[in-house]
């Protein structure tokens, strides 16, 4: 199921956090002018594109990214400790419909660099999952939940990290 929205035109920035950690953040405008963002901190740009298409197609219909998937099941998500013997999904190695699919009770959704956009996508993510869904984090980050936010599209602060802010996207 690709992204409900026709693409006019996708830019990606390879850009490094605060935390020294590389990203490649897109930006995918619709053919509507409407702007959608997504990052993957991986070495692939297609997760970071296809998130920004969902992230453009949410905003494009003013509603947060969880309700194009169905009703919300949760206002927050545990976020825990990735453990041995966990089962662990990886939302961002992945196009998002078929991540959905993997994500049943008793997995856990895998913020792997512990990053708030993570946390915040993952959030998106586990709000339609029915059953017990929890954020698996590496590091300790000092949050047993996280919020899902009612926020149109991804709902990601993207000014938490400066070098976005810095950014300059083709108009």
């Amino acid at each position: 199921m690709p992204p409900p929205l026709s693409i006019g035109h996708i830019h990606v920035h390879a850009l490094r956090l605060a935390s020294g950690a590389e990203a490649l953040v897109a930006r995918v405008l619709s053919v509507d002018g409407v702007a959608g963002f997504g990052f993957s901190f991986g070495p692939e740009a297609f997760p970071a594109r296809d998130m920004a298409a969902w992230d453009a197609a949410a905003r494009g219909r003013g509603t947060p990214l969880y309700a194009l998937f169905g009703k919300r099941m949760r206002e927050r998500v545990a976020i825990g400790p990735k453990e041995s013997g966990d089962r662990v999904i990886d939302p961002f190695g992945d196009v998002l419909e078929n991540v959905r699919p993997l994500a049943r009770s008793g997995n856990k959704l895998l913020a792997p660099n512990s990053h708030r956009w993570e946390l915040t996508y993952c959030a998106a993510l586990a709000a339609t999952l029915a059953g017990e869904v929890k954020i698996a984090v590496s590091d300790e980050i000092g949050l047993e939940s996280i919020e899902v936010p009612e926020t149109p599209g991804i709902a990601i602060d993207w000014s938490l990290e400066p070098a976005f802010a810095a950014l300059k996207w083709y108009p």
